[in-house]
This record gives structure tokens, C-alpha cells and sequence, in this order.
């Protein structure tokens, strides 16, 4: 029975580590062509958006100003980011005033 179950994670591991290993192996020798570096530069961001924005819109028409907590939380957490590009201090400012927004809604 131990030796199948190792087997079973090494098999495992194998089918994990492969699918993410092989592209950075195989393409990196490869030059992309400019266009295609430049488009490849905004998935991050846009995966990103696809995953918060439907949480940001999910207490819409809420209060506060009718934007629910969530986004209400996210504009001053925004407006740090693009004034400061500190990643931390935007999650603690976000955090904060989501808090404070939750705080202030409930009593």
C-alpha cells in the first residue's frame, strides 16, 4: 500500500509540475513577436479585473451613495494605488475602509 501511494504523489506531482514546466522550457528560447509581447503584458491586469470586478459589483445599489460596501471600499483603495504604487499601503487603506464602511452601515 505505501509504495502505490507514493507513486500516487510522485504521478501527481508529475501531472501538476509537466502542463506548468514544459511552456517556459520550450518557449524560452523563443522570441515573440513585439505585438504579441505587448498585448501579453496586460493578462496580468486583466485577469485580475475579470476576478474582482463581479465581487465589486455583487452589493451594487447598496448603501453607501447606492455603490454597497465593496466598491465604496475600493475607490479610495484605487485612488492610493494610482497616487502612491504601494502595493501594501493600498491593501491597508482598502481594508480600513471597507471596515469602517461596515462598521458605519451596521450601527
Amino acid at each position: 500500500m505505501r509504495g502505490e501511494l507514493v507513486a500516487a504523489f510522485v504521478l501527481m506531482g508529475l501531472v501538476t509540475y509537466l502542463p506548468r514546466c514544459l511552456p517556459l522550457v520550450g518557449l524560452s528560447r523563443v522570441r515573440l513577436p513585439r505585438l504579441l509581447e505587448e498585448a501579453l503584458r496586460y493578462v496580468g491586469i486583466a485577469v485580475m479585473a475579470a476576478l474582482v470586478a463581479p465581487d465589486l459589483a455583487a452589493t451594487w445599489g447598496q448603501p453607501p451613495w447606492g455603490l454597497g460596501p465593496r466598491l465604496a471600499a475600493a475607490l479610495p483603495a484605487a485612488g492610493v494605488a494610482l497616487a502612491t504604487r504601494n502595493m501594501a499601503l493600498t491593501v491597508v487603506v482598502g481594508v480600513a475602509a471597507y471596515a469602517l464602511l461596515l462598521r458605519g452601515l451596521a450601527g
